[in-house]
């Protein structure tokens, strides 16, 4: 392998790095805003992807059963969730994130990144577009692989 194509693989590899700080910091900083803590906002960005129990959320983010029903309790009081009964089974209860709760509070946070990143990704050709979402998928299974069955 080149030297330069070494170089070029150690700074992607450092972007990514640099990359996942920001998202985190960028997470706290929204958290903040919206008045609720960095793990409360994981759960709302958990949510985006679609109801889940309260046992599936605390299995992702690492909390105890317990923790995770105070956690739902303060985003239903706040108005970012509601607790739905799975009509397939009654025994389920489902958490949701409030669609238009999010939309009018959370999405206004992310909007700028967002068309940040997509005036960014307008530059590239489609065929540098393959290859960036080509990269990313890879990233993606990456991480499932190393996190394993708890991934998604």
């Amino acid at each position: 392998m080149s030297t330069r194509k070494t170089d070029l693989i150690d700074a992607a590899l450092a972007g990514i790095g640099r990359t996942a700080e920001r998202s985190m910091r960028m997470n706290q900083s929204a958290a903040a805003r919206l008045g609720i803590n960095a793990t409360d906002m994981q759960v709302l960005q958990l949510l985006q992807s679609g109801p889940r129990t309260s046992g599936e959320l605390a299995k992702l983010t690492g909390l105890t059963t317990a923790s995770m029903t105070g956690l739902i309790d303060r985003l239903e009081k706040a108005g970012f969730v509601t607790r739905v009964r799975d009509l397939t089974d009654r025994r389920r209860v489902l958490v949701h994130l409030d669609d238009a709760r999010a939309r009018a509070d959370i999405a206004p946070l992310y909007g700028p990144l967002l068309g940040t990143w997509r005036r960014a990704l307008s530059a590239y050709t489609v065929e540098e577009l393959t290859v960036i979402t080509d990269f990313l998928a890879r990233v993606e299974q990456g991480f499932d692989k190393e996190l394993g069955p708890q991934a998604n």
